[in-house]
This record gives structure tokens, sequence and C-alpha cells, in this order.
């Protein structure tokens, strides 16, 4: 059960900043302002869409800052190539089939680490859910460290779901077994 809740909440981060947007015109300024502010808005709907209790709730800036650093460090072209953007730049309406190379995926994690605090959406998600007793989270916050949920984003965003679930999956189990 305390698996559960926590695995949904990273499953539910991710879709969150997963539903972003790309580009592939001449007009590279215009292009990856429209392709920048298309991926900040997608978070923005997607926090509401995909956490009505307000779980997981990010400011605009942080958004803004995301849309900004995938821009900027990935590419408009290349993002509408993952399928994070459409080609008139307007946000992909799903991010099941994105996989991008291991460098992309690793600048993707870098910038959602470098724009928010992901461990405090995630330490939030799983004390939301209620189900998690004080000892358990501080398990998880401990086991789910910086390190690992940068290494489970990488592998996440480079289409690796089944070994970022299964970096996640195993110490959810070592907290929530009893001790």
């Amino acid at each position: 059960m305390k698996s559960y809740a926590v695995s949904a909440a990273l499953s539910g981060l991710l879709l969150t900043l997963a539903a972003c947007g790309g580009s592939g015109s001449t007009e590279v300024n215009e292009d990856d302002a429209t392709a920048s502010s298309a991926i900040s808005e997608s978070i923005m709907k997607g926090q509401d869409a995909e956490s009505a209790s307000g779980v997981f709730t990010m400011e605009r800036e942080e958004a803004d800052c995301i849309g900004d650093g995938f821009v900027g460090e990935i590419g408009t072209e290349q993002l509408q190539e993952y399928g994070f953007l459409n080609e008139d730049l307007t946000s992909a309406d799903s991010m099941a089939n994105v996989k991008m190379s291991t460098e992309d995926a690793e600048s993707a994690a870098n910038t959602l680490f470098d724009c928010t605090d992901v461990s405090k959406m995630m330490s939030q998600a799983y004390s939301a859910s209620g189900n998690i007793d004080e000892k358990t989270k501080q398990c998880l916050e401990e086991a789910l460290s910086d390190d690992v949920l940068r290494n489970m984003f990488t592998l996440m965003f480079s289409g690796q779901q089944a070994e970022a679930n299964r970096l996640a999956t195993e110490p959810m189990m070592a907290c929530a077994s009893p001790s």
C-alpha cells in the first residue's frame, strides 16, 4: 500500500512534468520562446489535471525555468523529434513514447532539479497520501535521495521506464517492510 502511494507520486510528478512541448523552424528565437512557453503552460495545466489534491504544486517561475531549460539545453527541434512538442509548437498529447538520448535525458533531469525541489515535491506527495507513517516517510526521503531521483528521471526521459521503476521500487519496498 505504501509503495503504491510513492510509486503513484513518482508517476504523477513525471506526468506533470512530461506534459510539455517543441519546434523546428528557422525562426529560432521566436520558436524557442513559443516552445518554452508551451512547455511551461503544459506543466501548469498538467499539475492541475494530474493532481486535483494539489500534491504536485509548482510555481509559474519553476515551470518557466523548466521550459527555458529544456529548450536551451535540448533544443526546440530536438524536443519536436522526441515528441515533446508538435510541429506547431503545442504540447504533445502523450509522452508515453518519448525516448531521449542519454545526454538529452540527463539534461532534462538536470534542468528539472535546477528549477524545482524534486525531493520536497516527492516528500509532499507521499505525505499527502496519508498512508505513510513518519518512520517510513523518513526512510523514503533518505532512500530516494536527489541522486537516486535524478537517475530515475534520466532513465524515464530516456524511455527506460522499467529500470526507473525498479530504481524507485526497491527502496520503497525496503522502507515499507517492517523492521
